[in-house]
């Protein structure tokens, strides 16, 4: 294969995007349709999981923590919302997790209010240990919780992610899950309140983000177990 085939049988970002969006919509799909909430739950918990691989203080595939427990990260903060604490919105380092969704959709949510920062982040820490296992405490209405778990989602879509969107780096994957969290959004915001979407959309980012992951180790474990 020359060069030039190479280049033009690499997919493209916008396909891939397209790719990933559709396989959530498929992975969600009902009798009854597409939930919007467990959409936006499994993309964002995928975004979270590829977030989690840039820090890499741990491997989301292999690590020794117990799912669902509890990991806090500087690290991790500082991708998500850069270095600083801040609560405008708009002095977010451009480069970070949240200013790059923002900057995406800014011209679909103009004129909706996104979650306040702080509350994103005092939300999950003052709530720690109190959701059931594999979820997180959402501040949002009861009737938009996802009905999916986010540790399960993660689990559930991770080998797809790799083995069909991770094709060059970790940074590109990134890339797209952002495009592609964006592209929910979007096409979803005639559906479901736009408050309550972003609100659910920023808090599970920053909630899986810091939760140990499944793994295929403890899987079999758990799956043991459950046969005794």
């Amino acid at each position: 294969m020359g060069i030039f085939d190479f280049i033009k049988s690499k997919p493209s970002v916008e396909k891939l995007t397209k790719t990933l969006v559709n396989y959530v919509y498929d992975h969600v799909q009902t009798e009854k349709g597409v939930r919007v909430e467990d959409a936006l739950c499994v993309m964002s918990t995928i975004v979270a999981e590829r977030c989690i691989k840039i820090a890499n203080e741990f491997s989301v595939n292999e690590h020794d923590f117990d799912p669902g427990s509890v990991i806090f990260s500087e690290k991790i903060n500082e991708l998500l919302v850069g270095p600083i604490a801040v609560k405008n919105w708009n002095n977010l380092p451009e480069q970070c997790v949240f200013a790059r969704i923002k900057r995406k959709i800014d011209s679909h949510f103009n004129q909706i209010p996104f979650p306040s920062l702080s509350r994103i982040f005092e939300t999950y820490a003052k709530n720690v240990g109190e959701s059931e296992w594999g979820n997180l405490t959402l501040s949002v209405p009861d009737e938009n919780k996802p009905s999916v778990l986010p540790l399960q989602a993660g689990y559930e879509t991770r080998k797809f992610v790799d083995q069909n969107i991770n094709l060059e780096s970790d940074e590109k994957t990134l890339r797209i899950v952002i495009n592609a969290i964006c592209r929910v959004l979007i096409d979803t915001k005639m559906v479901l309140d736009p408050s309550v979407a972003l609100t659910l959309t920023f808090e599970i980012i920053n909630g899986m983000s810091k939760t140990a992951t499944m793994t295929d180790k403890k899987m079999i474990e758990l799956q043991s177990q459950t046969k005794k």
